[in-house]
């Protein structure tokens, strides 16, 4: 019918202005925090586009459920104002009909969403992952600056006297401190030193000539001589072979979900986040008829009080669920229940056009 393609379009229309908004909100939140590990690097625009690219998945199992809610309070608050749904319920149709934009535009989404969930979510991390390493290793030869201390490096001081070129240097001094690798600190000099990037591994290699290693300790200290040396250089960032739950494909997860409970808590997340979709895509509509003329600016506030309430929800639980003190399935589900039995309740309610009972 022509009014479920205008409200559908209406509704399409609110939705990419609001992911798209929400998209860039999200990105920049992380992209800051990533600057820190690109202090004294420098990125290019590859990266950072890469990098935005590679964020997408993980951005829009967030935006894309605050999305539908948000332009659905907007769309459905804006036709409660102008009595449009009064008109529509006058002329026959049932709110089942009136919502059918919402719902077909939910079900789309959820759609999509499962396919970002379960396949491009793990690939774009590991893609994310690899390319901050790249990124890092490739330009961390230009963090060095004559008679200069750098601490870009973690748990490292690197002093160098003289550059001889890009990748040659004159004069090293370097500070480590003691960490998992290396019980005791250490202080290295060379008199001359290559470095030199393995941007696939993620990791750099001084090699040094001609100088001495010292370590030392409250009561005693050992120094030792070397005419060759090679020192790894680590990224601020976690180590490349570390991988994270939010890393591994779905089919593993599922495999070793009953093994490990992170893998188990990832495994139902993939699996709700889409499914808000649907909840959302319901709740919508069938809330915004209960509660009036609310007009745009009214159900924009609504829908972030939602939004609040149901994330809220969703960390305390995986919290719970990570603690040990409820299972996995209600730590990823539990928003997804919760916000259900909330939607089924109002659409009854809506379809049956009575009101709810004040107690």
């Amino acid at each position: 019918m022509i009014i479920h393609r205008t409200i559908f379009r209406e509704l399409s229309k609110n939705l990419v202005v609001i992911l798209f908004s929400l998209s860039i909100l999200l990105f920049m939140e992380k992209f800051v925090r990533l600057t820190r590990l690109f202090m004294g690097r420098g990125a290019d625009f590859v990266d950072v586009f890469k990098i935005f690219l590679y964020l997408q998945p993980s951005i829009l199992l967030l935006s894309v459920p605050m999305a539908i809610l948000v332009a659905v309070f907007l769309t459905y608050g804006r036709m409660a104002t102008d009595n449009e749904i009064v008109v529509l319920k006058a002329s026959g149709m049932s709110f089942a009909g009136i919502s059918r934009a919402a719902f077909t535009l939910s079900v789309l989404c959820f759609s999509a969403l499962l396919i970002i969930s379960l396949y491009l979510l793990p690939r774009s991390m590991t893609s994310l992952k690899q390319t901050i390493h790249e990124s890092i290793v490739k330009k961390a030869a230009m963090t060095f600056e004559e008679e200069t201390f750098s601490d870009v490096f973690k748990g490292t001081v690197i002093y160098v006297k003289k550059i001889l070129s890009d990748d040659k240097f004159q004069g090293i001094f370097i500070y480590k401190e003691s960490d998992e690798s290396m019980e005791k600190p250490v202080v290295i000099g060379a008199e001359r030193g290559v470095i030199s990037s393995y941007p696939k591994e993620g990791l750099m290699k001084l090699s040094m000539n001609n100088g001495f290693i010292h370590t030392f300790k409250e009561s005693s200290s050992t120094e030792i001589a070397f005419s060759s040396y090679d020192f790894i250089l680590t990224t601020g960032v976690e180590s490349i072979n570390k991988v994270k739950p939010d890393e591994i494909k779905t089919s593993v997860l599922w495999n070793g979900r009953k093994s490990t409970v992170s893998w188990d808590l990832e495994l139902n997340k993939r699996l709700a986040m889409p499914f808000a979709c649907l909840i959302f895509g319901a709740l919508g509509p069938a809330l915004s008829s209960r509660v009036g003329k609310i007009g745009r600016l009214g159900g924009f506030s609504l829908s972030l009080a939602v939004l609040i309430l149901f994330y809220s929800l969703l960390i305390m639980s995986e919290g719970l669920a990570e603690s040990g003190k409820i299972s996995p399935f209600l730590g990823g589900w539990a928003a997804d229940i919760f916000f259900g039995a909330v939607a089924a309740l109002f659409f009854f309610f809506a379809h049956k056009d009575k009101p709810i009972r004040k107690f």
